[in-house]
Parts: structure tokens; C-alpha cells; sequence
């Protein structure tokens, strides 16, 4: 029963995203693996990036599950 929410942001002139995990929501359930990851403090923890012209809202949500499941999160 946990909502996690993470933006990707697309690197201007450049065919790459950069996915964030927003730091204002809850992350208890993901802190323990929190500590590898980039910490900004306007966007959050940065969780991976992607190589794509476009990423459609479909694909950045099986691109978050992916990443929950390789850090055993589900």
C-alpha cells in the first residue's frame, strides 16, 4: 500500500532522460538502498537514466518497476 513516484526529466538537445525519485514523498520503504544513489535538492535521488528520443508514461512506469525489483523493493 505504498505510492512511490519518480520524474524523468529529458537532457535538452540530447536523446537522454534522467529519472529522479521525488525526495518529498515518502521513502521508508526504499531508504536502506537510497545511500548509492545522487541526492539533488531541487529534484531528489537520481535512480538511473535512459538513452531515448521519447519516453512515453507506459515505459518510465515498467522502467521503475524494473528498478524496484533489481533492489528487491517488490
Amino acid at each position: 500500500n505504498v505510492d512511490l513516484e519518480a520524474v524523468a526529466y529529458k537532457i535538452q538537445n540530447e536523446n537522454k532522460w534522467v529519472v529522479f525519485l521525488d525526495h518529498e514523498q515518502d521513502t521508508t520503504l526504499v531508504q536502506k538502498i537510497l545511500d548509492q544513489y545522487d541526492y539533488h535538492e531541487k529534484y531528489g535521488y537520481k535512480i538511473f537514466t535512459i538513452d531515448a528520443d521519447d519516453l512515453s508514461y507506459e515505459v518510465g512506469s515498467k522502467l521503475l518497476e524494473e528498478w524496484l525489483k533489481t533492489n528487491n523493493v517488490i
